[in-house]
């Protein structure tokens, strides 16, 4: 199903594919730490997808699109570098001032790619989007500081959720409200986006954290319900599907990436 959706969408995504490519490529002569970066091809795809298909049920789908695609890849990846590094640390604490150093490379990894994303959107016109994409990235980091706190336990009165909120939900709705606004969609259409875009990330988001179906299950109906409300084109059915693909994957390993030990 997911190839099925790609499919529609080839030439864009692998522009934006091209894009984090190549500068990855350059960047590993001196940070190793992408060596070992892999992820799954849902992790790949579905957020420059949820930009793409947003901004093409808008009308088109322009430069300014694929780049802007390419900044919430940019995001993810590194928001995952960071992420992986903190699981790692606190998994071995008793270890952890010899390995600071070490730690400190994909750390800075990350980032670098979060000064791209900035930069990237300060070059190509887009500098309208550098505070709505600011707000996104601190948001990003607060969900990181709770997961950390949690697992630590030392913020009882935070939750799981309030953590996913801020991560894969804030995450989801910027790629789809910011899609949609840089095809020419108006406020109260990109509120529309926005809803899809959060309920989405929230169900991501817990699936990812191995959460069980009903819990999981509001949220994507929310999220459908948003899509009847969108403009009847083709696009909304892929969007759709794209909720229906996730669902069928409540148990795979959809968060394939870093695994303890590659940085």
């Amino acid at each position: 199903m997911l190839s099925y959706i790609l499919g529609h969408i080839g030439q864009e995504i692998t522009w934006v594919h091209n894009l984090i490519e190549g500068e990855l490529a350059l960047k590993k002569r001196y940070l190793g730490v992408f060596d070992d970066l892999s992820l799954s091809p849902v992790n790949m795809n579905i957020r420059p997808a949820l930009v793409i298909l947003s901004s093409r049920i808008n009308g088109y789908v322009s430069e300014k699109t694929l780049l802007l695609a390419g900044v919430f890849q940019y995001i993810y990846i590194a928001s995952t570098i960071q992420q992986c590094v903190s699981r790692h640390d606190m998994s071995t604490s008793g270890q952890r001032a010899a390995a600071a150093p070490a730690s400190k490379l994909p750390v800075l990894a990350g980032d670098y790619l979060y000064g791209q994303s900035l930069t990237l959107l300060s070059k190509e016109g887009l500098q309208n989007y550098i505070q709505p994409i600011a707000k996104i990235l601190r948001s990003i980091h607060e969900g990181c500081m709770i997961k950390n706190m949690l697992k630590q336990d030392l913020s009882s009165h935070m939750t799981l959720t309030e953590a996913i909120q801020k991560e894969s939900a804030e995450l989801f709705s910027g790629c789809c409200s910011l899609g949609a606004g840089v095809a020419g969609a108006s406020l109260a259409e990109q509120e529309i986006f926005k809803c899809y875009g959060h309920n989405f990330g929230m169900a991501y988001g817990l699936l990812e954290e191995d959460m069980k179906p009903e819990y999981v299950e509001p949220y994507l109906q929310v999220a459908k319900e948003s899509v009847a409300r969108m403009p009847d084109k083709p696009e909304r059915l892929l969007l759709l599907e794209l909720l229906n693909y996730i669902s069928c994957q409540r148990r795979s390993n959809s968060r394939k990436c870093y695994r303890e030990g590659c940085v």
